[in-house]
C-alpha cells in the first residue's frame, strides 16, 4: 500500500474535500465561541465559511454531524496519548489525566456538554462520520494506512473499556461489573464531575467520584 508523507500528494479532489470539511469546522467551531449550538444556523455557517448550502451537504448531512467529525477526530487524538502512557501508570491517574484532556478540548467550545448531548441523542456506535486517508495524513501523519479502518471504528467507550480491563487485572478495580459496565461507570465518572465542578466550581469532584472502583 502506498503510504503518503503530506496532503499535498494527494489528488486535488481529495485535498478538496479536507480543507471543505475542515473549513466547515473551524467555521463552526468559531461561530461556538460566540453563541450556542441550537443558535447556529446552516445558512450562517455556510456564509461564514464562503460555500453553498448545497455544498455543506455534500459534507455533512445535518448540522449535528460536525460534532459527530470532530469527535472522530478527538477520540483518535486522545487514543494516540493514551499510547504513550507509562505501563505503571495507575487507573486513578489515568483517570484524572483523561478528565483533564476533556477539559482542555479548546477547539471545540463546551465539547463536554456536546459530547453528552451525543451520549444521550445518538452513541457512539452510531457514529457514522469517518476519515479518508488524505485526513489521517493531515490530521496526524503517523498513523500506518492499515489501522485507517481500526481508528474509523475505534470509540472513547472502547478506550475506556480497555482501561478497566487492565485496572481490573491489576486490581485496581475491585467492582464485579462487565467491562461494558465499567466503561459506563467511566462515562458516568467524566460526566458526573464535570457536571458537579459546574455547579461548585471551588471544589474539585473527580476524586470523590473515584471511590466507586474499589466500592
Amino acid at each position: 500500500m502506498m503510504m503518503y508523507q503530506s496532503l499535498e500528494n494527494f489528488s486535488l479532489r481529495k485535498i478538496n474535500y479536507v480543507k471543505t470539511r475542515t473549513t466547515i469546522l473551524k467555521t463552526t467551531a468559531n461561530l461556538l465561541k460566540q453563541k450556542e449550538f441550537t443558535d447556529i444556523t446552516v445558512d450562517e455557517i455556510c456564509q461564514k465559511a464562503q460555500i453553498s448550502r448545497g455544498t455543506f451537504f455534500n459534507y455533512f448531512s445535518t448540522k449535528e454531524h460536525i460534532f459527530h467529525y470532530f469527535l472522530r477526530i478527538f477520540t483518535i487524538k486522545i487514543a494516540l496519548r493514551m499510547q504513550q502512557w507509562d505501563q505503571s501508570m495507575s487507573f486513578d491517574d489515568k483517570l484524572s489525566t483523561m478528565y483533564k484532556w476533556f477539559l482542555e478540548e479548546k477547539q471545540y467550545s463546551k465539547f463536554i456538554s456536546s459530547y453528552i448531548n451525543f451520549i444521550l441523542t445518538v452513541g457512539e456506535e452510531a457514529n457514522e462520520m469517518k476519515l479518508i486517508d488524505a485526513e489521517f495524513v493531515y490530521f496526524y501523519g503517523n498513523i500506518s494506512e492499515a489501522d485507517y479502518a481500526y481508528y474509523n471504528e475505534l470509540t472513547l467507550n472502547k478506550l475506556f473499556k480497555q482501561m478497566c480491563k487492565e485496572a481490573k487485572e491489576k486490581g485496581e478495580i475491585t467492582l464485579d461489573y462487565t467491562e461494558s459496565e465499567l466503561s459506563s461507570l467511566v462515562v458516568g465518572e467524566i460526566t458526573g464531575a464535570y457536571l458537579s465542578d459546574h455547579i461548585s466550581p471551588e471544589e474539585e469532584h473527580l476524586q470523590t467520584f473515584n471511590r466507586i472502583w474499589r466500592a
